[in-house]
């Protein structure tokens, strides 16, 4: 079955734990979430028969479809630029719940659609366990592929933090 562009998988078949980088690519440190499931894919970790419960995946810009992607999974763990006025290269671990009460303080650049997927998910009965490892961008709004080299050392620490999530 095909829905907007994303080729649905059989979610009995499914790996129970899914990585999830979302971001925009074209916006520098918006993307962050892209550029780390990329580096992680090349780390080739999830060959390993310890990490075979494990699927990593490219979520891009995906708003609601993210719902998609977490149906029939236990636990999701989402890499996204996150936005709490603290200094680039800040690194956060959130749930749900942070996101829900803390909204004032933190913004995550996906955070309402996100949200609203996790909400979802859970009127629908299926809300999986989810933890987002966010960082603190420098620049998000200018043009560009690359990550600025603050956040781009921090690469290894946030893999750090999603293979912890995972064990």
């Amino acid at each position: 079955m095909k829905k907007t562009g994303v080729y649905f998988k059989n979610t009995k078949t499914r790996k129970p734990i899914l990585i999830l980088g979302i971001g925009n690519l074209l916006l520098k440190d918006e993307g962050v979430g892209i550029h780390v499931v990329q580096k992680m894919k090349k780390m080739h970790l999830f060959r390993r028969a310890r990490f075979r419960n494990v699927e990593i995946m490219d979520g891009g810009t995906a708003g609601l479809d993210l719902l998609s992607y977490m149906e029939g999974r236990k636990k999701v763990i989402v890499i996204d630029s996150v936005r709490g006025g603290r200094k680039p290269g800040t690194i956060y671990r959130l749930t749900p719940e942070n996101l829900k009460t803390d909204t004032n303080k933190i913004l995550s650049l996906h955070q309402i659609d996100f949200q609203q997927a996790l909400h979802l998910a859970g009127q629908l009965g299926k809300y999986p366990e989810a933890v987002i490892i966010g960082i603190e961008p420098k620049d998000f709004s200018s043009w560009g592929m690359e990550l600025s080299p603050v956040i781009r050392k921090r690469i290894p620490k946030i893999i750090e933090l999603v293979m912890e999530e995972v064990k």
